[in-house]
């Protein structure tokens, strides 16, 4: 297993990644950088919305830093995981085939924690989750890789059904490189807001079942934590923890804050136009929120945009982005680790 893992971070943008790096270099924390097929992905099959990053585009970014505490990590890579893929028992088998191709390239470029996704797969779950490991672990072996395994679904806010946590905990228990079971625990994310309970009594009963099958506990949909939160999770067993659009949101929240200061209103209100024509806020919304707190949810899809990009390059101009964006970074993950 790979030691003291306990933030998964979405690489939301440049400028984020920039953040994380300073962040982790600063407080020597290890940081697992946790790449959708969405965000970043291979060449093949399209890249990703994250500046346009392909793997090894991605790959090289991160690994010109020279920071051996960003640990890269594959999210979610299952059949029907990527938007736009239309589920049909028909595209299994081409799905199945992508995968390969994006955990190929996940495992060449240096990839050290794979999330392997099946969910969307029926009573196929676990043969293909097997047909993915095998073929990751014949893959590492072969380019002489180390790598090591996350294995769950995410069912946003639906508490776990322990007979299938059992189940798959059982099954995963079978692979020498295993590291993290995803657990359910309530948690769930809104609009910019974390509407979720954390239930204690299932923590408890997901726990002993993970550590009688050599696993850590790793809990997504963790955004929007209060401190109290935190400790919850830190008193009842929760060995890792993802967060990925709290990120975007606080960059997009500082882009608004930042040109209104400057009197950049016409570049900001196009790039706000662009954001909520898209669409993207819909994955989030919630109680019909006003138009900037849709802003806000869906910004971050759009940082590569023309639009953006001469926001940000006008801001620049006249302030340090980057450095007001670390501090706001570092303000929010610090809790963390108190």
């Amino acid at each position: 297993m790979i030691k003291n893992t306990f933030l998964g971070l979405g690489p939301m943008s440049i400028e984020v990644i920039n953040s994380l790096d300073f962040f982790s270099k600063k407080f020597k924390k290890k940081i697992m950088l946790i790449c959708s097929r969405n965000q970043i992905e291979s060449e093949k099959l399209g890249g990703g919305y994250v500046n346009n990053f392909s793997t090894t585009d991605f790959a090289n970014f991160i690994k010109n830093k020279k920071n051996k505490l960003l640990i890269m990590s594959r999210d979610h890579c299952g059949p029907f995981k990527r938007e736009g893929i239309k589920k049909n028992k028909k595209n299994l088998i081409k799905e199945v085939d992508n995968c390969k191709i994006s955990l190929l390239d996940d495992i060449k470029n240096d990839f050290k924690i794979l999330h392997i996704d099946t969910s969307e797969c029926g009573n196929q779950k676990y043969a293909i989750a097997h047909e993915l490991i095998s073929f990751c672990n014949e893959t590492a072996k072969k380019l002489n890789k180390k790598i090591y395994f996350e294995f769950g679904c995410e069912n946003h806010g639906v508490l776990t059904n322990f007979k299938q946590f059992q189940k798959d905990a059982e099954f995963f228990s079978n692979y020498q490189n295993k590291q993290f079971i995803v657990c359910q625990t309530g948690s769930l994310i809104k609009s910019v807001f974390q509407v979720g309970q954390f239930d204690i009594s299932s923590v408890k009963m997901m726990k002993k079942i993970a550590v009688d099958n050599g696993l850590l506990l790793k809990e997504h949909n963790c955004d929007y934590l209060s401190n109290e939160q935190i400790e919850l999770r830190n008193d009842h067993g929760i060995d890792a923890i993802n967060i990925a659009p709290e990120l975007g949101v606080i960059q997009t929240n500082l882009t608004f804050n930042v040109s209104k200061k400057l009197k950049l209103e016409k570049e900001l209100n196009l790039f706000q136009k662009l954001v909520l024509k898209k669409g993207k806020w819909k994955k989030w919304n919630y109680n019909n929120e006003n138009n900037l707190i849709k802003f806000y949810s869906a910004g971050h899809y759009h940082f590569s945009s023309k639009l953006y990009k001469n926001l940000l390059n006008k801001i620049n101009l006249k302030l340090n982005f980057q450095k007001l964006l670390n501090k706001s970074i570092e303000k929010n993950l610090i809790k963390y680790f108190n």
